[in-house]
């Protein structure tokens, strides 16, 4: 694929998220715009540097925020009061915020595919019980089976899901 397809497509699917961790930086429009342009322009120059396969979005932010703090070291009118730390802290809690939501994402894929592992059956309990949000109660009314044996379902569909995401999560970990 050549490279400028590579990085469009990278680059699109990234580039809102990208300009709203800028903008929560600066915290003024045409300064987000101006630091967004010239990240972009940094990521279209250095992309050669990217590591296909890693994450596109910690690398642009690390890039971003190079460039945020050098838009406050020159515009020091911009930093209503906040100093370097106090970027770090928030960089810093913005690389959190985004591991965590990788690892949800990646957990949510897990449980798609651990979803389609299920046979017929326990995908309708499934999805009666934790879509629709029946009760055990009535699905065993609708289902002409007992409650008892509805409970024992949804155990056995709850511990071979977790069981599923537990060991691709594993797999994963071991690549």
């Amino acid at each position: 694929m050549p490279v400028y397809k590579q990085f469009g497509d990278l680059f699109r699917e990234d580039k809102g998220r990208l300009y709203s961790y800028i903008h929560a930086l600066v915290a003024d429009k045409v300064a987000a715009d101006d630091i967004f342009q010239e990240t972009c322009l940094t990521l279209w120059t250095e992309f050669a540097k990217f590591e296909i396969g890693t994450s596109f979005s910690k690398w642009a932010n690390a890039i971003a925020y190079r460039r945020v703090l050098a838009f406050y070291r020159t515009n020091k009118k911009y930093t209503l009061g906040l100093d370097e730390d106090f970027l770090v802290d928030i960089n810093e809690g913005y690389v959190e915020l985004e591991t965590s939501s990788t690892q949800l994402e990646q957990k949510l894929h897990y449980l798609e595919l651990c979803l389609q592992r299920l046979s017929t059956p326990l995908q309708q309990v499934y999805e009666q019980f934790y879509v629709k949000n029946h009760t055990a109660n009535e699905i065993a009314s609708d289902s002409g089976r007992s409650i008892h044996a509805i409970r024992k379902v949804v155990h056995k569909i709850r511990q071979r899901i977790f069981d599923c995401v537990d060991e691709k999560a594993q797999q994963e970990d071991l690549l």
